[in-house]
Order: structure tokens, then sequence, then C-alpha cells
């Protein structure tokens, strides 16, 4: 929900950033590819003869948990009702809440935690990325699978990208693509998810 994602603005009434006729809660082109992305990616998931649930924690500034451990078809609708916020990046605050929710899943299933962003942590100022590392430990420690996906130019290799791998990620890989290759990435992002949910 970060403001870079729709060009840097809070998007109150959305204005510049309101991109090809998208609705004011959609804002811009990239948070609705964003959207687009996890809905795709929650559906495939959800078509799975598994029992799963899903949780949506979204994250700027502040963290906000939209739902907690629904359904695939619950939690398709709670992101149909997202509106973009525009703030910082509260990474350490977006793992913490969303391992909230992973705390009270049945003790026979693997927890695993996406995480979308477009930058770096930002939020709390002077130690971002330490909290979230923090963070991360945290949930690692629980036995959480981290997986990022960032959101950039994929031809460079960024001080970001080196973050997420090294702090962030269980196994050191981070998925990277700019916002409009997003859909590329969902076969992959889904073969992880499978593979890591059906380890021992």
């Amino acid at each position: 929900m970060s403001g870079s994602i729709c060009g840097g603005g809070l998007c109150v009434n959305c204005g510049d950033c309101n991109s090809g006729g998208q609705n004011t809660g959609v804002c811009c082109n990239n948070f609705a590819n964003m959207i687009e992305f996890s809905r795709s990616l929650v559906k495939s998931l959800g078509d799975l003869p598994t029992n799963q649930d899903f949780s949506i924690v979204h994250f700027a500034t502040g963290v906000d948990v939209a739902s907690t451990l629904q359904n695939s078809n619950q939690a398709f609708k709670e992101m149909n009702k997202l509106v973009y916020t525009g703030g910082k990046t509260n990474l350490a605050g977006g793992i913490n809440s969303c391992q909230s929710t992973l705390d009270d899943s049945p003790s026979d299933r693997k927890n695993l935690m996406l995480i979308l962003t477009d930058g770096a942590p930002s939020v709390p100022q002077y130690t971002a990325e330490e909290a979230a590392t923090t963070a991360a430990n945290i949930a690692k420690n629980k036995d959480t699978f981290i997986i990022p996906v960032l959101i950039e130019d994929p031809r460079f290799q960024t001080p970001e990208v080196k973050y997420l791998e090294n702090n962030i990620s269980s196994d050191g890989k981070v998925f990277v693509a700019d916002f409009d290759g997003l859909g590329n990435l969902q076969d992959a992002v889904f073969e992880q998810v499978t593979c890591q949910a059906n380890a021992s």
C-alpha cells in the first residue's frame, strides 16, 4: 500500500494517479496489477484438493489485517474490498501482523507468508531494516516459510533484492518483476508455495 506504488502520494481522491479509468479505491494500474496477481494466486491455490486457509494483511505506514484464516473464496472477496492508502513501508509491522494470524492455524499445516513489496522497509524510522529482519526471524523461528516478491525492474540487482534475500526470505530466494510483469511470476510463485506446503 506504500505511496510509491501509485506515484508517491496518499491518493486521497486519486487525482493524478488515477490511471486508465480505475476506480478511486484501486487508484492506479500498478495497484490493480498487485491485486490481480494476489487474487489469481489465491484462486489457483484454492483450487487444490488440500485443506488451506488464507489471511490478508496490507501495510503502508500502518498495518491492517483484512481477514484472518478464511477459505480462498472469502479471501478473494476481501481482496476485492481493498482500498489503496499510500504511505511508507512498514514491513516489520506487516510481518508481525501476518504471523499473528498464523499463530492460530492448525498444527498439522505448514504456514507460509507471501510478501509483496516494491521497496525497502522505511518504518520505523532509522531502524526499519533491523525491525523487519527481527520480525522475519521471529516468524521463521515459528516455522513460517517466508516468500518475498519484490516489485521492481528485474534487470537490476538492487540493494533491496540483497536485503530480502539475506534477511527476509526463508531460503534466500526472492521473486522479482515490475508491476506489468507480475502475472508472469504466477506459475513460479505457485510452484514455490505448493512445494513448501508439501514439504515435511
